[in-house]
């Protein structure tokens, strides 16, 4: 049966610049000290109040009312910007790192976050242990927290709002008994569709419970009764969190905080050869892992890395974080306290021997997958690439460079350079230049091979020469004057040339051009 944990945070617009998180989040604001402080946004009527602290409410102030009015009740009151956006992205940031308690975390509004603890509680000491681990957690954070576990996920959502306790559970089976007595708000409804029920009585959701279906649907609409439904566990509700769950993963969490780089290490290295082992009993590898390192004061710090081919060797994956950690380790402030190493683009990888030898495992002969990924990893993915081939004539543009953290298939590069050359013995140079470089020639006749040309203020008397080989870009690319002819060429001392010719010396309005395009060996 599923089970769903609500977090509701009634105050989190403020407190989550004034407590404990404060410092991350930035955008601070004073530390609440008993003064009614609210914050407030424009709207067309003029600046409305978005959150209040309790002193505030206290004194009669509440959310949507003019600051003017505000004001004018208590004349000392500290007012400040709202930050709709910064509050948003802080919350994402605890939903992400309430994922140590489950994969499955989604935001709630701009107030609350949902996760899905189906088969976590235990880890806990139940459910119980889990909502008050968290609800510890969060008030060391300074966040005024409401929690409650339920089976559908609209029951939790109204039971953490609207239960009569900050801390509730309902058992499967009492949804019904559960929700009868809270308004008919705490079904996720629209405020004109609870002022509507209102004036007909219709204030608890008892009352619609058992309700002819036809009657409210054409009266409510059709989200009435589906929220009604989904909160009963009558409808399916789907739980969309905020990152796709890994299937392979391994979690860590530490008696004591943990700050030493060597411990955090060795919690590397045990993690990656639980992962390891859990991959390769699957038969499976993966593309990508991510650490996550979870902080006592409720912030966390992520680290991802992408290999160049599947891999499931814990040397090898523990090598790579490593390598990285030292940031990390500058960013512990108080200490981890838990941490989590998450497999990602996991497919199919049976084993295969390299060999005999069954010594200490290692990079197969010939294999630089492994190199590849150390290089990746310490100077960027962009500045490691490699080339695969690519259709097109023209000769820069037949090959194509990527991060060698892409995947890709193997390449026939002799069937490739055969279709480059319309199979003619014409061969071209190793060594192609970046951007061709322009030329002086001279040349008997326009349509024979140049015999001089100078490059780079040198000059080199033409012996040999075989071409030309033309070459043009697809019909459908095509521009005038992008056509080729290109010349095989020897000087006097042996050096070989890639020169061509770029236009038609005949044709007005397409200038001829000479450049080097590439050497010979």
């Amino acid at each position: 049966m599923k089970r769903y944990l609500s977090v509701w945070l009634p105050r989190w617009a403020i407190e989550r610049r004034s407590g404990s998180i404060a410092a991350e989040v930035g955008n601070l604001l004073p530390p609440d000290e008993g003064r009614p402080l609210v914050l407030s946004d424009n709207a067309q009527s003029g600046a409305r109040i978005t959150a209040t602290n309790a002193a505030a409410e206290a004194q009669g102030l509440f959310t949507g009312m003019p600051v003017t009015d505000a004001r004018a009740i208590f004349p000392a009151l500290e007012v400040y910007p709202a930050d709709s956006a910064g509050d948003v992205e802080a919350l994402t940031r605890l939903a992400l790192w309430g994922q140590r308690y489950s994969p499955f975390t989604r935001i709630e509004g701009e107030d609350g976050i949902s996760l899905d603890i189906t088969g976590c509680a235990h880890l806990f000491g139940g459910e119980e242990g889990l909502m008050d681990d968290l609800a510890q957690r969060l008030e060391s954070f300074g966040l005024s927290a409401r929690l409650a576990i339920a089976p559908t996920l609209g029951a939790a959502w109204a039971a953490a709002r609207h239960a009569p306790s900050a801390h509730a559970i309902i058992a499967t089976g009492e949804i019904s008994e559960a929700l009868a007595a809270f308004p008919v708000a705490a079904l996720r409804l629209s405020e004109e569709t609870v002022a509507a029920l209102d004036k007909l009585g219709l204030k608890q959701i008892g009352l619609l419970i058992g309700k002819p279906r036809g009657a409210l649907v054409a009266r409510f609409g059709m989200l009435l009764v589906m929220r009604l439904d989904q909160a009963l566990g009558q409808a399916d509700e789907s739980f969309n969190p905020l990152t796709p769950p890994p299937v392979y993963r391994a979690d860590c969490r530490f008696a004591e905080p943990v700050t030493l780089l060597a411990d955090i290490e060795a919690t590397v290295k045990h993690l990656s050869r639980e992962l390891a082992e859990a991959l390769y009993k699957a038969g499976k590898g993966a593309r990508r892992i991510e650490l996550v390192l979870y902080r006592v004061d409720g912030w966390f710090e992520a680290l991802e890395l992408r290999t160049s081919a599947l891999s499931r060797d814990a040397r090898h994956l523990s090598r790579l974080i490593c390598e990285r950690l030292e940031r990390i380790e500058e960013r512990a402030g108080f200490g981890f306290e838990a941490a989590t190493l998450a497999a990602f683009d996991v497919e199919r990888g049976d084993a295969q021997q390299h060999g005999l030898d069954t010594g200490a495992p290692g990079e197969a002969e010939g294999d630089i997958s492994e190199l590849l990924d150390r290089f990746a990893n310490r100077f960027g993915a962009a500045s490691v690439t490699r080339f695969v081939p690519r259709q097109s004539y023209v000769p820069e543009k037949a090959v194509e460079a990527l991060s060698v953290l892409e995947p890709i298939a193997l390449q026939d590069w002799s069937a490739h350079a055969r279709h480059l050359m319309d199979d003619t013995p014409l061969a071209r140079p190793i060594l192609l230049f970046g951007r061709p470089e322009p030329v002086d020639v001279i040349f008997e006749t326009p349509d024979h091979p140049p015999t001089r040309f100078a490059w780079r203020r040198i000059a080199h008397r033409i012996v040999r020469a075989d071409g030309p080989e033309r070459i043009a870009p697809e019909w459908w690319s095509a521009a005038p004057g992008e056509t080729r002819d290109y010349y095989r060429v020897e000087d006097e001392a042996g050096h070989r040339f890639w020169l061509y010719r770029q236009g038609f010396y005949e044709r007005q309005g397409e200038p001829a051009s000479w450049f080097i395009h590439g050497v010979f060996p």
